[in-house]
C-alpha cells in the first residue's frame, strides 16, 4: 500500500512541475504578459522512512565479518608478496648493472 501512496505523491509532484513548465513556456513565447516567473513548486517533505525497510536493504549488502577478516588477511599477504618481489627485482637489477664495473673479488 505504501508503494501506491508513493506513486500518487510522485504523480502530484510531476503535475505541479508540468503546470509550472507550461506557465514558463507561455511567458517565454509571449502568449500573454505575466508577472516575473515564479519559483518552481516546492516539494513536500517525504514521509518518514520505516527503519525496517532500511534494515532490509542493508541486509542485502551486508557480508559476514569472517569473510571481511579473511579478505583483509589475503590482501595483506598479497601486498607483502608484491613488495618482496619488487625488492628482489631491484636488488637483482642493481647487481646485474654494476657487476661489470668492478674487478672480481678473489
Amino acid at each position: 500500500m505504501s508503494d501506491l501512496n508513493e506513486l500518487r505523491r510522485q504523480r502530484e509532484l510531476l503535475k505541479g512541475h508540468l503546470a509550472w513548465l507550461e506557465k514558463e513556456i507561455a511567458a517565454e513565447e509571449g502568449r500573454h504578459p505575466s508577472p516575473p516567473p515564479d519559483r518552481p513548486p516546492a516539494l513536500r517533505a517525504e514521509p518518514p522512512v520505516d527503519d525496517r525497510d532500511a534494515e532490509a536493504i542493508l541486509s542485502e549488502y551486508r557480508t559476514p565479518s569472517a569473510s571481511i577478516a579473511w579478505k583483509t588477511k589475503l590482501g595483506c599477504l598479497a601486498y607483502f608478496g608484491v613488495a618482496v618481489l619488487l625488492t628482489a627485482g631491484a636488488v637483482l637489477a642493481f647487481y646485474l648493472l654494476n657487476r661489470n664495473g668492478h674487478p672480481p673479488l678473489r
